[in-house]
């Protein structure tokens, strides 16, 4: 999804490739130039990647119903507002860091759209309450407040802020399931999009070939109460370590690359690493993951086992106090009217042919569905991240944008 759960198998990777490259000293943090210069993307944050490509950043801060501080960052134009939502463990630096010749968010701000990123609440630039909540508190969300919190109160904002009655949303992998909930539990906010395009769309994850999920699912209960018991709420927050590792080791053409290779692939099922843009490569691995709620990834894994796409589960006994039933109910995706452009893609381990399809099915109003063939060979991350992504998503979306298509 960015998929986050396959950041567990990424931690053990770590683990294991760090103390490789530290007893090989391959990797020294002063043996590149790029690494020295404090001014490179591999350590600049949203507003300054923006800036740094000659657009001028605001940043916008938004407080949900229930408190949580949610950071928007916005390249100001004159044109229409895009709304562009990350996948799960990302932020809004997955709409960037493959700079202008193949970040979406700069394109359309080239064309004069008023671009607006989102950073769902919990990640490294929304992690805020305007009560000083006690962590275990604080992290009790899922996906499921983000649509129904998070993203009404944004695209409030961004309306009021623009004096606009609707906007176009983007949204990537979780970006889409969260587009889902609001619009099936907040159906009026169908109304104030002009257009959504989906990319990698998800809702159950049935079918999806990540190979650990049935073992990690299995366990759900166990592993949640060990969580719990040791007071981790907060998965795979950004690490700079993590991201320096990640940097050094996914440049091209030198020996370490083969982890990156190995991580990419078990974790994505990326068979061709150059794929993902070999030349900004270490630029977007060192920007993820940005963190996500454990409870976000319990929420997923439910989804997995019970093979529907409903509310978080919390056992037949919490159920019927939360929502008057022993099962949490499903979330109804006939509510969901707005628009649709969908692209999705047969080599996909998250956003499978088979989930897709039944997606198509239940959603009312699909104008478009771009279905990429096996043979493409275009896996999950890059919908966002990939070499290829101009010709294969970023020049739909435009002419999406311009009603040319």
């Amino acid at each position: 999804m960015n998929f986050g759960d396959a950041n567990i198998f990424r931690c053990v990777i770590f683990v294991f490739c760090f103390g490789y490259v530290q007893n090989r000293r391959k990797i020294k943090v002063s043996s590149d130039t790029d690494f020295r210069n404090r001014n490179s993307d591999i350590y600049l944050n949203s507003l300054q990647l923006i800036a740094k490509y000659g657009h001028r950043p605001e940043s916008h801060t938004v407080i949900t119903k229930d408190g949580y501080t949610v950071n928007c960052y916005r390249i100001p134009k004159n044109g229409p507002p895009v709304l562009l939502v990350h996948g799960i463990g990302d932020s809004s630096d997955s709409w960037l860091v493959l700079g202008p010749a193949k970040s979406v968010a700069f394109q359309l701000a080239e064309q004069g759209y008023d671009v607006w990123l989102y950073n769902a609440r919990g990640n490294k630039y929304s992690k805020g309450h305007i009560k000083n909540l006690p962590e275990k508190e604080y992290w009790n969300f899922s996906y499921e407040e983000m649509g129904t919190q998070d993203l009404p109160a944004v695209i409030d904002y961004v309306l009021q802020t623009t004096s606009r009655r609707n906007l176009s949303y983007i949204g990537f992998s979780q970006g889409t399931a969260i587009f889902f909930v609001m619009c099936s539990m907040k159906p009026e906010y169908n109304e104030k999009i002009k257009q959504a395009i989906l990319l990698a769309p998800i809702a159950w994850i049935t079918n999806t070939q990540y190979p650990f999920m049935d073992i990690l699912a299995q366990n759900l209960d166990i592993l949640a109460s060990l969580l719990d018991s040791i007071g981790v709420y907060d998965l795979f927050a950004n690490n700079a370590l993590l991201n320096l590792y990640h940097a050094k080791v996914c440049r091209d053409g030198v020996p370490e690359n083969i982890l990156c290779k190995l991580e990419y692939y078990i974790s994505y099922g990326l068979r061709n690493i150059t794929n993902l843009y070999p030349e900004r490569l270490p630029v977007l691995a060192s920007h993820i993951p940005a963190g996500v709620s454990t409870k976000t990834f319990v929420h997923y894994f439910q989804s997995y086992l019970s093979k529907k796409f409903q509310r978080f589960d919390y056992g037949s006994r919490m159920n019927k106090e939360v929502y008057s039933s022993m099962q949490p109910p499903s979330f109804d995706l006939s509510m969901v009217t707005a628009p649709i452009y969908m692209f999705s893609s047969e080599s996909d381990w998250f956003s499978t042919p088979v989930d897709v399809e039944r997606l198509r099915v239940g959603l009312p109003n699909i104008i478009r569905h771009v279905k990429l063939d096996k043979s493409i060979d275009f896996t999950h991350l890059e919908f966002v991240y990939g070499s290829r992504v101009n010709e294969i998503v970023n020049d739909d979306i435009k002419r999406i944008l311009t009603g040319q298509l």
